[in-house]
């Protein structure tokens, strides 16, 4: 997603973020040296460290600041995450950046290195059903043109979704272009074709499985469309003079 600055714009009643001097307005640009670049990476973050003490960086007014916190299990907490209590974000409108096309493509390798890397990492959450298809890219549209810059922000996805592609279509997959070449080098290699017979057989049956995984993405993409109907929980926390539970 664009890069969006982490501006605080309300924190809850004895959060850490509160009790540790935040304050509406600061912008949080970096946690344990790691940038940030969204509101959402700033949760994340807090989450995968747990309740262990964070610094972060701040942008108060122009000046840049210190300031430790130790995040905390919220009272009552179905998830059991850490979190620093910052309510809600301000985010500032966006603005445009033109980045070289070279610097484009070598982001998009990084975005899909980044997702495969951890989609098989066995210690990651991510995994194949939280990958989108068809039913995803509309969804996302949907949501972009509910921005102010929702034109924009179509189509900067689409230039990013159609480099994606491009890069997935020369993984050596047969039915993929990519998978054509490879086909081509190894009857280089061999000095004569591959068998008719086989190559029908293994185009077939990659197709199928790529067809078969594009409609079971498709199953948990529709899913996520259908509304939970849970109203977001209010987090609290321990008074200063008590221990959070």
């Amino acid at each position: 997603a664009p890069a969006e600055i982490s501006r605080i714009d309300s924190m809850y009643t004895n959060s850490p973020a509160a009790l540790a001097g935040l304050k509406q307005g600061d912008d949080i640009l970096e946690i344990n040296g790691v940038k940030m670049y969204s509101p959402a990476a700033v949760e994340d973050y807090i989450e995968d460290n747990g309740t262990k003490p964070v610094q972060l960086v701040i942008d108060r007014k122009g000046k840049r600041m210190t300031i430790n916190v130790t995040p905390e299990i919220p009272l009552g907490s179905v998830t059991n995450k850490a979190n620093i209590g910052v309510n809600t974000w301000d985010v500032p409108p966006s603005h445009l950046v033109h980045p070289e096309p070279v610097t484009q493509v070598t982001s998009s390798l990084d975005a899909m290195f980044s997702t495969f890397g951890a989609l098989f990492d066995r210690k990651s959450d991510i995994k194949p059903q939280h990958l989108g298809g068809a039913v995803k890219i509309l969804s996302v549209y949907y949501m972009l043109f509910q921005d102010e810059d929702g034109w924009r922000l179509a189509l900067w996805f689409s230039v990013l979704m159609n480099v994606n592609l491009a890069l997935l279509n020369m993984l050596p997959f047969p039915v993929l272009d990519g998978g054509h070449i490879a086909l081509a080098l190894v009857e280089t290699v061999r000095r004569k074709p591959v068998s008719a017979r086989i190559l029908g057989y293994l185009q077939t049956t990659c197709a199928m499985v790529l067809i078969g995984y594009m409609l079971y993405i498709a199953f948990f993409d529709v899913q996520d469309l259908i509304p939970r109907g849970k109203e977001p929980v209010e987090l609290k926390f321990a008074p200063k003079n008590e221990p959070a539970k």
